[in-house]
């Protein structure tokens, strides 16, 4: 039998860049994850490259560790693209059924898919990442999420289309190329993740995911099982490190440990005060911290922040709180701060967990379910698979993996 050849899922995220390898069961309707590897990177910051030699030479390395982890060969790349160079608009497409037994076919929804994507205006600098359904329109039928099978006359779809900066996606393009790396599909990040996190049930009730990353912040609000809200903030977890980098004169790998062994969204039940002693910058004497003044003082003033500008959305958007009856999923790196649940608790005053992957869509190894900076290559993975959604990508071309040229490319740069 011949070996089925890997699915990865690439996160270009804010530092460091994530992938994620496994395999797709038909039958099933499950990912398997078989490897994953998370490698630095400095060229890539708010999912853009700023240097795209720092970024090819993570890519490929992160791509070679990721084939040792799951021992075989990755046929085919879906890239998840996040960052404040994508927008999104709703638009809508109709077609008629046209079928003497008026049923909806495959070909019917793609028409009407054409259709709404022919209302895209964009700028010569853009292009359309990603046309997603919100919900399907049979002869004023609302609320339909798969209208195969069905009968009417004539269809609408409700599409959420993500556009982004040419160039930005040509960056990063161009860099996965440097090393060989060619992708299939690309996916926006934040709504990957979020679909392998959210149960139908919190879809339903309305939920709010938040992705809480290094330098950005991913909103995806669903309302009556459909998204109804997508957005970004400028904020995340590498602005606390910076905070207690600049209040305590420590280098940034000092204070992401301090904040990392330290930090808490606030002082929560539960919390022990302590001193610890940390190395100054540029090889000063060490100094002294007192627990409670670091969280107090620094990491709480950010925080509140933070949810003041999720809040701030929230109530904007004409989705507010009452919208919120299937509570908040946390996930992305800075979704592991202590307290970060309680903090969101009691602002939003509705139900908050940390987000893992659905079982019935996703298994692998706990240690990589469960540390949700792979979550977002997970769901890449996922994207246009799973049932529960039928996203709809603007079809790409490429080979694969084609050949790995780590080290020619160490030597040239």
């Amino acid at each position: 039998m011949t070996k089925q050849a890997l699915t990865a899922g690439l996160d270009v995220g804010s530092g460091q860049v994530c992938c994620v390898a496994g395999i797709r069961d038909k039958d099933s309707r499950i990912v398997k994850v078989l490897g994953v590897a998370s490698v630095p990177c400095d060229g890539i910051k708010a999912g853009a490259v700023i240097n795209i030699q720092e970024a090819a030479l993570s890519i490929g390395r992160v791509f070679e560790e990721t084939e040792k982890a799951a021992g075989g060969q990755i046929g085919k790349v879906v890239v998840a693209m996040r960052g404040n160079f994508i927008k999104s608009k709703n638009l809508k497409g109709v077609a008629n059924v046209n079928h003497s037994n008026r049923e909806i076919t495959q070909e019917t929804v793609e028409n009407a898919l054409e259709s709404a994507r022919k209302q895209i205006r964009i700028d010569p600098d853009q292009e359309v990442l990603q046309i997603v359904p919100r919900e399907y329109i049979l002869n004023q039928q609302r609320g339909i999420q798969n209208p195969i099978g069905m009968e009417g006359t004539y269809i609408e779809v409700d599409v959420r289309a993500f556009i982004a900066s040419s160039s930005n996606i040509g960056n990063i393009t161009k860099a996965m190329n440097s090393v060989g790396v060619k992708y299939d599909d690309r996916v926006y990040g934040y709504l990957a993740a979020s679909d392998i996190l959210v149960t139908r049930e919190e879809k339903e009730l309305s939920c709010l995911v938040v992705d809480f990353g290094g330098l950005t912040i991913g909103l995806v609000h669903y309302v009556d099982g459909i998204i109804r809200h997508t957005d970004e903030i400028l904020d995340g977890s590498d602005y606390i490190t910076r905070d207690i980098g600049h209040k305590l004169r420590a280098a940034y790998s000092v204070s992401k440990g301090i904040k990392e062994m330290y930090g808490a969204a606030f002082v929560h039940s539960g919390f022990k005060n302590e001193k610890f002693e940390y190395s100054g910058a540029s090889g000063q004497s060490a100094r002294k911290c007192d627990r409670l003044e670091l969280v107090n003082g620094i990491i709480t003033p950010r925080i509140d922040r933070i949810l003041y500008e999720i809040k701030q959305i929230v109530d904007k958007n004409n989705y507010g709180y009452e919208f919120l009856s299937g509570g908040i999923i946390l996930t992305g790196g800075g979704s592991n701060l202590s307290g970060l649940v309680e903090a969101f608790e009691k602002v939003f005053n509705c139900s908050v967990r940390n987000g893992t992957p659905n079982s019935d869509k996703v298994i692998g190894p706990d240690e990589v379910l469960s540390n949700p900076s792979y979550t977002t290559g997970i769901g890449a993975i996922a994207s246009n698979f799973l049932s529960s959604e039928n996203y709809v990508q603007k079809k790409l071309t490429g080979n694969g993996i084609v050949s790995r040229i780590l080290r020619l490319f160490e030597e040239i740069f």
